[in-house]
Parts: C-alpha cells; sequence; structure tokens
C-alpha cells in the first residue's frame, strides 16, 4: 500500500460515517481474532467503534502494537498509510493511530493537569480522549490541527516533546508520532479506551490556548538548536529561585554553564512582570542584560560595560634624513 495523498482536512465529518458491508467485513475480521484490540461489549458497539474509526481514516494510518509492547508489528509505519482491516489483520494486542493532523497533549502525572491550568488549557474540553483502565489520571486529548496551522511550524510539525519543562506534559505534533488508543496496554495490566461523548467522533480542532503551547515549544526547539551550533559543549541547570524573575516552583527557568539565563514567561512569572517592558539592551539593576527576547523566553547575560582605553599621547619624532651627494 502506497502513503495517501493527504489534504487538508478542513472538512472533517461530525457525524458517524454510514454503515457499509466493508464495516461489516471489518467487523467479522475482529471477531475471529484471538486478541482483542478494539474494545466493545456487544456487536453493536463494535461496529460502531468501527465506523466512528473510519471517520479519519482518509488522513491517518492504523499501526498493529505487539504484546508486551508499545512497538507496532510493521517496520515502514512512517511511509505506509495501514488501513483498519490491514492493522487488525496482524491480530495485534492494541492498536496505534498516526497523522500529520493529530496534535495530542499527554498528561502522564497531576502536575501536567496543573502546568496545562496555568496556561488557560482546559484539560476537560471535549474532544478525543485516550484513558486507561488502571490509571485514571494519565490519559490523552487528542486535536485535530488544519494545514494554515501547520504552515506556522518549522518542518509543519515539532520535535517530539517529553516531560515539557517538568511539568509531566508530553506534547506531539508530528506524523513520526503514533499514539495507542485501543487495546492492552503493554504491562498487561490496563486497557485503553475512550468514555462516551470523548471518543474519535467528539474530535475538535485545537483551541488558541493549544496552539499557542505548541508555537511556544516549536520556538524553545528554534532556541536549543540555535544554542547547540553556538555552544555546542555547554551544560545546563535549572535557577531556583531565577534571578531574574523570581521563579522558585515549576523551575523552567535555566542557566548554561556559559553565563547565559533563559527566563521563561510563565503566567506567574516572567522577566516583564517583574521588571516592566523590556527591551534588548536593557540592563537590571542586578548586573544582568537582556541580549535575546523570543515570545517565550527572554536570555540575559552578565552586563560588562565597555572600558574605553585612554590614548597614550603620541611622541613627537625627529626624522633626519642623510643626503649623499656625489662629487
Amino acid at each position: 500500500m502506497t502513503s495517501k495523498n493527504l489534504e487538508a482536512n478542513s472538512n472533517y465529518p461530525t457525524n458517524i460515517v454510514p454503515q457499509t458491508k466493508e464495516h461489516l467485513h471489518t467487523l467479522q475480521v475482529l471477531k475471529k481474532l484471538k486478541n482483542k484490540p478494539i474494545t466493545g461489549s456487544s456487536d453493536e458497539e463494535l461496529l460502531l467503534r468501527v465506523q466512528n474509526l473510519e471517520q479519519i481514516s482518509f488522513f491517518s494510518g492504523f499501526l498493529p502494537i505487539r504484546k508486551g509492547s508499545k512497538a507496532p508489528m510493521v517496520s515502514t509505519w512512517g511511509n505506509e498509510y495501514l488501513s483498519l482491516e490491514k492493522a487488525l489483520s496482524y491480530d495485534p494486542v492494541a492498536l496505534a493511530v498516526f497523522s500529520p493532523y493529530f496534535l495530542i497533549l499527554d498528561y502522564d502525572a497531576e502536575s501536567a493537569l496543573d502546568f496545562v491550568v496555568e496556561r488557560g488549557i482546559d484539560f476537560t474540553l471535549s474532544t478525543w480522549h485516550i484513558r486507561r483502565t488502571d490509571k485514571l489520571w494519565r490519559f490523552k486529548q487528542v486535536f485535530l490541527v488544519t494545514d494554515e496551522m501547520l504552515d506556522e511550524l518549522p518542518n509543519r510539525s515539532i520535535k517530539r516533546t517529553t516531560d515539557y519543562l517538568d511539568s509531566g506534559l508530553d506534547v506531539f505534533c508530528s506524523k513520526k508520532s503514533y499514539i495507542l488508543f485501543d487495546g492492552e496496554h503493554e504491562d498487561g495490566e490496563g486497557r485503553y479506551y475512550s468514555p462516551g461523548g470523548l471518543d474519535v467522533c467528539d474530535l475538535q480542532y485545537a483551541p488558541t490556548e493549544v496552539w499557542n503551547l505548541v508555537k511556544e515549544i516549536a520556538e524553545l526547539n528554534a532556541l536549543e538548536v540555535s544554542s547547540t551550533k553556538t555552544y555546542s559543549n555547554t551544560k545546563t541547570k535549572k535557577l531556583n529561585p531565577c534571578p531574574i524573575c523570581g521563579r522558585n516552583k515549576r523551575l523552567w527557568c535555566f542557566e548554561n554553564d556559559n553565563g547565559l539565563i533563559h527566563c521563561m514567561n510563565g503566567q506567574s512569572f516572567s522577566a516583564e512582570k517583574e521588571h516592566g517592558q523590556l527591551k534588548i539592551g536593557d540592563v537590571l539593576s542586578n548586573g544582568y542584560a537582556l541580549v535575546a527576547q523570543i515570545s517565550t523566553c527572554n536570555t540575559f547575560a552578565i552586563h560588562k560595560p565597555r572600558v574605553r582605553k585612554e590614548l597614550k599621547p603620541r611622541r613627537s619624532i625627529t626624522i633626519r634624513r642623510t643626503i649623499n651627494v656625489r662629487r
């Protein structure tokens, strides 16, 4: 199967795809499997689940997941978009999906909930939620993004971001990242599922607050690349408190061993909340000067005033010229 030619999904369907013979055939394939990669207590529930998943098949690919692992049972998944039926033919214990049009917030710790609330993000917002039966506080929110939104990002994606700023939040927006959404967890103790009203058919486009977070990550990725090129051998340490904004919790601000301080902008702490509006070149009372500025971060260095060297007075030099005269 060749890669699909994905187009803008601005006409994403909001109703269940009508039942077809293909859906019924997929249901029969599913019922014959040894494993149960799709959750449903009856044929009607399983058929409804198949119909719901078919809504995203025109811009995403499905992946079969092997037992005791999160790894796909196919090695060419990045270039090949499997249909739901094809993925089921591997008799997987779980299913995953990937698409360049998915944006995922993965809440891996309770601190992630506090983090997004501070950013004005509603973690209860109705969209596709993927949860686990054994750890209810760990879940994923899946949103849709448009081509116009992706055009705002370098390479139309962001680097896979885990534990963003030590918040416990993972953020994915790339076709190189897949998400497990149904079936058995790798430890065998729980299953993935989506509650009613928060299923794949309830997918919504990413709200402004969520998309601003993604653009912030893209800017920080660019900053890291720039810093790596300039200071390839530097190490960083988190600041507690930050000498610029005073941040003493959720330690996001950090210092390179070259002396540069990267002060992150947040709802509670930021350089401009502490010192007022700043522009590059401004020197704070503690001796730090603003040397770089993006929407998410202000970079400071110790101010080193230029010392003008006094010029020593020139000594007058007498030049004696010798003239040779021929006789």
